[in-house]
């Protein structure tokens, strides 16, 4: 599964994108200058070796990386973040550059179960060894005289193999997001956990591992599954191997994500944009609890929380959008008074898009209606227009612009005219 390009420092800047290799040489120098050792570790590495794009960098320095950052940082005319627990630092630059992590190698140890780590300075030795899986413990040293793949897991055999492997028994124990990362690994590159990594995976969920992570771990690896491209595959494998309903009982089972499969009831018109792809899947992946069950799982990103609080209103409202005789205004206010009091601008359709899937039929063909024909109409009548007829300032401009709506939508009215006429009878009444 590798590309077997040159796993050597020279391998790197020959490979890599120029603004990337530029990047490396620039930390090399100021590394060189500094007296201390920088290595390309972690992902960048791994992504190399398979003959991807390296997107992002992640340097480990043995010394202090937090220096080396600020000396990046005002070379390049960029900023710093320091992150002094864990001696690391992030340098954000210019001109669509992409951020370079620095961490200060270490060594790691745990507390308890799921605890963040107590750091140490350390050797690149230990820093790989306190990795997540052999295919992210190789380093490509960027300074000294041996410049060749660092591996002393043998990550690389692994990669070409096509196994997630950890370095440990106790990897999960420690960190039980790993087994969350083992998931995403394995689907996005098509590679299979090492057996004795899932005994371990089982054993740390018997253990009740993930009841040690906080509200926030865990939305976070939830987030970055579904921002992979594909998120259903990892989804799927993390409800196949009980990673879900650890987190909780009612989240959902493999029926679920079989009725997602595909979105084949979409409708053309209503797919949603990129950008709200993520949402559709922070959607589905909340569907089956209700609001209590979500407020105890913590989560502290706004925009998921939103999404979770308008799917928990949104289900109740389903059995009623398969009510025959619905006019479209009825079905609009049934959506979108649940809406009103959230700033959404992607939660309501992405929502809907995943209630496509479980809505009995009458109600899924007025979802499809809403999201293609009747969201976005709008009376042809202004405030303004109101204003000249004789409606009065205040809240009976919005109540007038609100009824001129649901009677263009339900075709009472068809046209400027029409509408005139139609607040003209309201004024005069």
């Amino acid at each position: 599964m590798l590309a077997d390009p040159d796993a050597s420092t020279v391998g790197i800047f020959l490979n890599a994108d120029a603004p990337i290799a530029d990047l490396l040489r620039q930390v090399q120098k100021l590394a060189g200058d500094s007296g201390v050792s920088a290595y390309l570790v972690g992902g960048p590495v791994r992504d190399h070796l398979l003959g991807a794009p390296i997107k992002d960098l992640d340097i480990a320095v043995v010394g202090s990386a937090p220096s080396l950052a600020e000396k990046l940082a005002d070379t390049l005319g960029g900023r710093v973040t320091v992150h002094p627990r864990f001696h690391t630092a992030t340098v954000y630059l210019p001109g669509g550059l992409p951020w370079v992590d620095l961490v200060t190698a270490r060594r790691e140890t745990y507390s308890r179960p799921g605890a963040l780590p107590d750091v140490t300075p350390g050797t690149i030795a230990d820093d790989l060894a306190r990795r997540d899986f052999t295919i992210n413990a190789m380093a490509i040293p960027l300074c000294g005289d041996n410049r060749d793949l660092v591996d002393p897991h043998n990550g690389r055999a692994d990669l070409a193999a096509g196994v997630i492997r950890t370095l440990h028994p106790n990897s999960f124990l420690d960190d039980p997001t790993r087994m969350f990362r083992a998931v995403r690994y394995e689907q996005r590159f098509g590679f299979r956990i090492d057996d004795a990594t899932l005994t371990d995976m089982q054993s740390a969920l018997a253990s009740g591992a993930m009841v040690t992570l906080s509200g926030p771990r865990i939305d976070n690896e939830l987030g970055r599954i579904v921002r992979e491209p594909s998120p259903l595959p990892a989804l799927r494998r993390a409800t196949e191997l009980g990673l879900l309903a650890a987190i909780h009982p009612a989240m959902p089972t493999m029926a679920h994500w079989d009725a997602l499969a595909g979105w084949s009831s979409v409708p053309p018109g209503a797919e949603p944009a990129d950008r709200e792809w993520p949402i559709c899947w922070d959607a589905a992946l909340f569907w089956t609890l209700d609001g209590e069950q979500v407020a105890s799982l913590a989560m502290k990103n706004p925009e998921r929380t939103r999404c979770a609080r308008y799917v928990d209103l949104l289900k109740p409202r389903l059995p009623f959008l398969a009510v025959d005789g619905l006019t479209p205004s009825n079905v609009c206010a049934l959506l979108e008074n649940s809406a009103s009091s959230f700033s959404m601008p992607f939660t309501q359709p992405a929502a809907l898009t995943v209630a496509l899937a479980f809505a009995e039929p009458t109600a899924a063909q007025n979802i499809r209606r809403y999201l293609t024909e009747w969201q976005d109409v709008k009376p042809l009548l202004d405030g303004s227009d109101l204003l000249a007829l004789g409606v009065p300032e205040g809240p009976a401009v919005g109540e007038l612009l609100e009824a001129l709506r649901n009677a263009r939508l339900d075709r009472e009215t068809r046209n400027r005219r029409d509408e005139r006429f139609f607040v003209l009878r309201r004024v005069s009444c």
